[in-house]
């Protein structure tokens, strides 16, 4: 089969026939826009002007007309202040008119510029006679023939520049039609240039380019022993056909490995699925029953146990507590996995929420020998989910209290900045190593100072706390220091009150 030369040197000689026709396009197009560019600059900054001028003489005249007439018909010489006006104007538009012409109408507007000076002459001569006198008469009658003689001329001067202006119109509209012809032509000539370059690539690039994505579509669908043709094509095609022969080898070994691969995530899942659920069914429910029995123990009659046996219950209950708080965080943790844990946000006032957690923290924190500076400053109105709010505060509380040595203490301060509520929890406990901050909110992770000095935990709190805290749309943040302490910082946005 044939071999052709580079993509590039194809689609060089194909794309040169259309960019010299596109090319060409544009300058005939270019062209025909200066022309008319000409035009109509000749007809706005010629003709048009040219027009007003002519206009502006005639009004001036024809309000001195009116003047003059009234003056003479009422003898009322506040009827002179149009003439005045109209006459000191005279100059100005006379000059404007001048101004305007070129050599082809200069005669046109000397013309009436003269017979306007004419009429001003004669009008000066009537207004000095009285009103209605025989003079008066007859420079009327003079007048009267000279300002139709201005209008006369003033007229063919108009008539002259309206069939200009409507020649550089029909102008400026064949020369738009012309473009239009042009513009055309070349776009059929470059569409039909543009049918014959897609059939020559299609037959010299197209075609052998669909069959190696045709081979690479059998590979894809599992037809492993597909081959792409290495020998017909341009040089870089026929470099794809080698990579996708080369691919489609490779494939039968990475298809068996992902199999594998998938295989052991599914098995992975079902584990942790069936773990699960073992942890919801087969642990919530014997410790339910233990829970149950041991309340019934410590309700009983004092004289029943002795101080010993009261103390073993005590420890059965702690650490009762602690499974069941454990097997709580799993269940969680599980539901934010899978997308099903939402917050049910409805307005409250977060400062009784830190309250009620304090009231609850209080007795241990006083069991430890840790000491407690509040400084809630309320209300905090915002939207958010009771329970879950609770949880994030006995979460933070008691890792504070936890982390914290004895004679210590632990600052919470709470207040509205903005339209933000902020918490803030500041303890002067072990801290964390700065190099493994970046993990406080991973699943599962626990310090190695709180690992090595025997503190209980499962390393799942801080995670809840996170995802509780972003249905919340708030954020928190962890700034520790190690043996100096740690302070958590919690911002929620915050509700009308």
């Amino acid at each position: 089969m044939r071999r052709d030369g580079t993509v590039g040197r194809l689609l060089s000689r194909a794309f040169a026939v259309l960019v010299a026709l596109i090319v060409g396009s544009g300058l005939a197009e270019l062209a025909a826009v200066l022309v008319q560019h000409r035009a109509v600059e000749q007809l706005t900054d010629e003709v048009q002007p040219l027009q007003l001028a002519n206009a502006d003489l005639r009004a001036v005249l024809t309000d001195a007309q009116r003047g003059l007439r009234g003056y003479l018909l009422t003898g009322d010489e506040q009827m002179l202040d149009g003439y005045f006006t109209a006459r000191t104007g005279l100059t100005a538009a006379g000059d404007e008119l001048r101004r305007r012409t070129d050599g082809r109408d200069a005669a046109a507007a000397a013309d009436q510029i003269a017979r306007a000076d004419g009429w001003f002459a004669n009008a000066e001569q009537q207004r000095l006679e009285p009103p209605r006198s025989d003079e008066a008469i007859r420079y009327a009658e003079l007048g009267k023939t000279l300002f139709q003689a201005f209008v006369t001329s003033n007229d063919q001067f108009r008539v002259t520049l309206t069939r200009r202006a409507a020649d550089l119109r029909d102008r400026v509209e064949r020369l738009q039609t012309i473009a239009v012809v042009a513009v055309v032509a070349l776009t059929v000539a470059a569409a039909g240039a543009a049918v014959v370059t897609a059939l020559r690539t299609s037959r010299r690039i197209t075609r052998p380019l669909g069959a190696v994505v045709e081979t690479l579509d059998l590979v894809r669908d599992g037809k492993l022993d597909a081959r792409a043709d290495v020998t017909s094509g341009p040089a870089e095609i026929r470099a794809v056909a080698a990579a996708v022969n080369a691919t489609a080898e490779q494939s039968e070994h990475i298809r068996r490995h992902e199999e594998q691969v998938s295989a052991r995530l599914q098995a992975l899942d079902t584990v942790k699925t069936d773990f699960m659920s073992t942890v919801s069914h087969e642990l919530r429910t014997p410790l339910t029953s233990i829970s149950g029995y041991l309340e019934l123990m410590r309700d009983s009659e004092p004289g029943e146990l002795t101080d010993a046996q009261h103390r073993m219950l005590e420890v059965i209950s702690r650490n009762t507590r602690r499974l069941r708080d454990l097997i709580e965080d799993i269940l969680t943790l599980s539901k934010i996995e899978s997308g099903s844990y939402s917050s049910d946000r409805i307005p409250l006032d977060l400062a009784k929420t830190i309250s009620k957690a304090l009231v609850a923290i209080g007795p241990v924190a006083a069991k430890g020998s840790v000491g407690l500076h509040l400084d809630v400053r309320g209300p905090l109105p915002v939207r958010g989910d009771g329970a879950q709010l609770d949880r994030v505060l006995d979460n933070v509380l008691t890792n504070a209290i936890k982390f914290t040595p004895a004679e210590g203490t632990i600052t919470v301060h709470a207040e509205r900045h903005g339209d933000k509520a902020v918490l803030v929890v500041a303890d002067t406990g072990m801290g964390i190593p700065a190099d493994e901050q970046q993990a406080l909110f991973v699943r599962f992770f626990r310090a190695t100072n709180a690992i090595k000095q025997a503190v209980p935990g499962t390393g799942l709190g801080l995670a809840i706390v996170r995802s509780i805290i972003d249905n919340h749309s708030g954020t928190i943040t962890v700034d520790s220091t190690e043996n100096v302490g740690t302070t958590v910082t919690i911002t929620l946005p915050a509700d009308e009150p």
